[in-house]
């Protein structure tokens, strides 16, 4: 898996992990459904920080970008020097 779909599977697998919540619409609103709370949002960033080896700096236009599976995916697709196939992870 490559490209936006890989990038979507991975982040799905890490909130099923980290947040113990399954994710089935990938244009959900996590923190509207309660989902993301300011702590899982900052666990969820560290995981996606790890797994990317990226750094997030977050300010209104990141905290938009996590409302959904597909904004982070979107978000992670356009970072500069990010790890576009984490080793193992979409899988």
């Amino acid at each position: 898996m490559s490209g936006e779909a890989g990038t979507i599977a991975t982040i799905r697998r890490l909130v099923l992990e980290v947040l113990h919540v399954e994710i089935v619409d990938d244009d959900v609103d996590l923190i509207e459904t309660g989902v993301l709370d300011s702590l899982a949002l900052v666990e969820l960033i560290f995981q996606i920080e790890r797994v990317w080896d990226v750094s997030i700096q977050l300010d209104e236009r990141m905290i938009e970008a996590f409302r959904s599976v597909r904004g982070i995916a979107v978000l992670l697709d356009g970072a500069p020097g990010r790890s576009s196939d984490p080793s193992g992870a979409a899988s």
